[in-house]
């Protein structure tokens, strides 16, 4: 479990600042309100915890004592005070601290919330530094790691292609657009041709002040601009507001592509997505990838009899329950009301019949229960093969499948016809 030790004296921000670390999901907190209380908690044996937020002006500690503590036992921090002084400010940014924040505003405290939102997730994404520089490249590369992203560098433009195909956790780059042979603007261009900037964001940067190539930049399709010799929160800000627009168009497409209800992909993503890369499956294994379409027997009366309440409780239940059928391969999506489809991968005709046989046995012998009541659920299935990738021609077929197993009764799945 993440643990941070909150050293802060005064009881009102320590009040704020808990609340907001449940906001963002740490609960485990060790709270001190002096330098040798949070020495105490530092020698508990809890295990030592992965973040520290500090103030710098404590009853026993008064000049920011408790960031060097903190550096000792390399924990990241970040400071948070009401002490504005450039010289204080530098010092500890040059310890190492992840951040330098005032408490000069309601906003503040949401922006803290928000970096640490940020850091749980930082470790997760790649970020790729490009410059020709080594001693500059491992500057930004130091700058960049105090948020604890995964960090990639490169000193050519080829090296950076390579390593961008290699790695697909690299959402942002910070390219130099002044590289002995190809330059930033070859680099560039050779990403946007295969990644647009909703996958990829590209940071430029330069040493040198030229208007004409940071516009040009831009309009190749660089999603920002900034001095090599700007501040590290400058850098830092840059490249998290940035990543915050990525991960907005990444959740507006999801939100496009998933049903609400059940969480599992939609119609749209079947034939907008899986379509398409259905078509570079076709060739010698035909035979063993299967379209899959189940229809829940009697749901009309369910919702009749007991509310669309308990409606909803069926099919988010009987989404889990394809979930579970499918393997790492497959793909599961609602296509609407109580119709669902599953895509199987990789199986022959027999152990597609096995899987699909032991899954109708499963629904039928396990009740769902909801708000005191509890009643069995069956469901029908058609399927056919995904002939030549084509995955309209497998709706069809699966369809007519469908509506065969319906008309022999519940229960029912129908393979050939």
């Amino acid at each position: 479990m993440q643990t941070t030790l909150l050293v802060e004296d005064a009881s009102f921000f320590e009040k704020a600042i808990v609340k907001k670390l449940h906001d963002v999901g740490r609960h485990q907190i060790m709270v001190a309100r002096s330098y040798a209380e949070a020495e105490n908690c530092l020698n508990l044996p809890i295990g030592e915890p992965d973040l520290a937020l500090v103030d710098l002006t404590l009853p026993d500690a008064p000049d920011g004592e408790i960031v060097d503590l903190c550096e000792k036992r390399n924990i990241p921090t970040i400071v948070f005070t009401s002490r504005f002084d450039p010289k204080t400010r530098s010092k500890m940014l040059q310890k190492g601290v992840i951040d330098y924040v005032l408490k000069d505003s309601p906003g503040s405290l949401n922006y803290v919330a928000d970096l640490i939102r940020r850091l749980a997730k930082n470790p997760k994404i790649g970020i790729l530094v490009l410059d020709d520089a080594g001693v500059e490249r491992e500057a930004i590369s130091r700058i960049v790691m105090k948020h604890l992203y995964k960090v990639y560098k490169a000193a050519s433009t080829d090296e950076a292609l390579k390593c961008l195909s290699e790695n697909s956790d690299i959402k942002l780059v910070l390219a130099d657009y002044f590289l002995p042979g190809k330059d930033g603007f070859a680099f560039l261009k050779a990403v946007r041709r295969s990644q647009s900037a909703e996958q990829v964001g590209i940071i430029g940067m330069s040493a040198v002040t030229n208007s004409d190539n940071r516009v040009r930049f831009l309009k190749y399709g660089a999603a920002d601009f900034v001095d090599k010799h700007c501040s590290p929160e400058e850098l830092l800000l840059r490249i998290s507001q940035n990543l915050d627009y990525i991960y907005r168009i990444e959740e507006l497409n999801n939100l496009a592509m998933r049903d609400s209800l059940t969480g599992l992909y939609n119609r749209r993503y079947l034939l907008a997505e899986v379509a398409g890369e259905i078509k570079s499956w076709s060739g010698a294994d035909d035979d063993r990838n299967w379209l899959a379409l189940f229809d829940l027997d009697g749901f009309k009366g369910v919702n009749d009899n007991h509310g669309h309440d308990f409606g909803d409780a069926v099919l988010t239940r009987f989404a889990g329950n394809l979930t579970s059928l499918s393997k790492e391969n497959d793909i599961v999506a609602r296509l609407g009301g109580d119709e669902f489809c599953v895509v199987l991968r990789d199986q022959s005709e027999s152990e597609m019949r096995e899987r699909l046989s032991a899954f109708l046995n499963d629904v039928e012998t396990s009740p769902i229960e909801h708000r005191g009541l509890s009643i069995n659920i069956r469901t029908s299935i058609g399927v056919a093969p995904l002939l030549d990738g084509d995955l309209h021609e497998a709706l069809k077929a699966a369809d007519l499948r469908l509506y065969s197993a319906k008309r022999t009764g519940p229960g029912q799945l129908v393979t050939t016809g």
